[in-house]
């Protein structure tokens, strides 16, 4: 097979279908804008969640052809925590940490040398001619919906991993703590209108979570920033007709803001409408856009509440005999 595939964007998703579409005997160019990938972070953990689905997300990932070579530890207990509440959930492989940056074992990087290893063809620090076709939009977000900002630090505190509610910490989403071996990171996602109130939300996550670490070593350690943005498009290609995919697509949680594992899953259905002639229109509306739409639904009914909605998910989860079947049952 001599077909030529350009894909603008070396994230996740960008790499995710080059990987598949090679595999599949298409020559395959990406075109990246930046010096390396994995940029927009910094070696810090975060989640692939696995409650969307009843599919565990890593067998998913590997059904599309892609090697599970990154570093990844899958959490089983969580605690929680709700205004000095304090739970501790049992959520076997409820969701799989994984490391997102440039550095060896990075989910990022291992997708980057699968794709090298097969033979894509990666253009750093490069725009396409104008009168390159691109197939595949993945150029990420060019909105924020949400933000993140938070702390890598290197840590001597016990594993563990944590999550807040509570409108003083993050006011319309959470905050987390993840240990694990030596490494840590502390972070407070909030609505994007909140942005100017970042450096409040983050300090009170920190004396939040004062009982499970060491401040000494946050001192030494590296703030972070980020962004992400969720939207339901009524048109999933750009205006030179590139599909769009992962966050340029909007696939992102409404609700918990989770989205690599939509960022891979619109990556495999750019490569199916290509390599089988499906419809990405048809492939996307079935598989994504309903769990999309159930997030939305969730995102309204807990800003609806209102102060009632942060014990609402605290009790909801804690109480909770099969937190995951719970989670599973509201994106269906």
């Amino acid at each position: 097979m001599n077909e030529e595939i350009n894909i603008m964007g070396g994230g996740i998703s960008g790499l995710a279908c080059a990987i598949i579409l090679r595999k599949n005997g298409y020559s395959v160019n990406v075109y990246e804008k930046k010096n390396y990938v994995g940029t927009r972070f910094n070696d810090d953990w975060q989640g692939i969640e696995n409650w969307s689905e009843k599919i565990d997300v890593l067998k998913q990932i590997e059904s599309y052809g892609i090697d599970l070579s990154f570093d990844y530890e899958p959490i089983s207990e969580l605690t929680i925590h709700y205004s000095g509440k304090i739970k501790t959930i049992k959520v076997k492989n409820g969701c799989y940490l994984v490391r997102r940056g440039g550095s060896k074992g990075c989910l990022d990087t291992c997708l980057l040398e699968q794709a090298e290893e097969l033979g894509v063809n990666i253009h750093f620090a490069s725009v396409p001619e104008k009168e390159v076709p691109i197939k595949v939009n993945a150029t990420g977000p060019k909105n924020a919906t949400a933000f993140v900002k938070g702390i890598k630090f290197k840590t001597n505190c016990e594993s563990g991993y944590h999550m807040a509610f509570g409108s003083e910490i993050a006011t319309g989403f959470y905050s987390y703590l993840l240990v694990k071996n030596g490494h840590g990171t502390i972070a407070t996602v909030f609505n994007r209108k909140l942005a100017h109130c970042s450096d409040e939300f983050l300090q009170n996550t920190v004396e939040y979570f004062s009982g499970f670490l060491d401040k000494r070593e946050l001192a030494s350690g590296k703030k972070f920033g980020g962004y992400g943005h969720f939207e339901i498009k009524k048109n999933l290609y750009d205006d030179n007709g590139a599909m769009l995919i992962g966050e340029a697509g909007g696939f992102q949680d409404y609700f918990w803001g989770f989205g690599m594992r939509y960022a891979i899953q619109s990556a495999n259905f750019a490569a199916r409408s290509i390599t089988r002639s499906e419809s990405y229109n048809d492939l996307i509306k079935k598989h994504l856009i309903k769990k999309m739409e159930h997030s939305e639904r969730n995102r309204f009914i807990f800003e609806t509440l209102g102060p009632l909605a942060y014990p609402c998910a605290y009790y909801s989860l804690a109480v909770s005999k099969n937190p995951l079947k719970l989670l599973n049952m509201v994106y269906r």
